[in-house]
């Protein structure tokens, strides 16, 4: 199905383009029921595991400083609308600070959760009026130390495969090694 502004995908009425990535594109939307604007992850393909994996990490995510998902639809996800513009440099020193004092925050919440970004990079970190915001699980991974209770997110890569941004990896990512909580502090 080809999108473009006024197709409707469920309550979800298509606004206008936001941006593509490797999993497919994001689509500003209107939620006909709720009547607030949302952003839609659409899958290139049907939901795949790798989508099923950024949905439970951000879900199991509760941070002002992360992305909230609202909704699964069979090959989107459904998430809050950021109004906001890719992280940008050079920066002064006060607000640099400001905004990595955010999103190691953020980072921490995740690792604590026993999730790794694994794919930390200004285009996935979105400036607001009210700070910055974290965005695209979509290479997220299980951590270690994961409590029973907790919420299990697989690997999307074996030890020996790189994905992600080069110019935002860890050395053991760009050694194909098993990527934690440090390989998101490195990005």
């Amino acid at each position: 199905m080809e999108l473009k502004p006024g197709t409707k995908l469920g309550p979800y009425e298509i606004v206008a383009s936001v941006g593509k990535g490797g999993m497919g594109e994001v689509w500003k939307a209107r939620d006909t029921q709720l009547h607030r604007d949302v952003a839609l992850k659409v899958s290139k393909s049907e939901f795949t595991d790798r989508f099923t994996r950024e949905a439970r990490a951000i879900a199991a995510l509760n941070h002002p400083n992360i992305c909230t998902l609202y909704d699964v639809g069979p090959n989107y996800l459904v998430m809050e609308f950021v109004d906001g513009a890719p992280l940008q440099g050079p920066l002064p020193a006060e607000k640099a600070v400001e905004y990595a004092s955010q999103i190691l925050d953020a980072l921490d919440a995740a690792h604590r959760k026993g999730i790794t970004h694994r794919d930390l990079k200004p285009a996935n970190i979105l400036v607001t009026k009210q700070g910055t915001k974290l965005l695209d699980f979509g290479l997220a991974k299980q951590g270690t130390g994961l409590g029973p209770d907790d919420i299990t997110v697989q690997a999307v890569t074996a030890e020996g495969q790189i994905s992600g941004t080069l110019q935002y990896m860890s050395p053991e990512q760009l050694h194909g090694k098993a990527a934690d909580d440090r390989s998101d502090i490195f990005s």
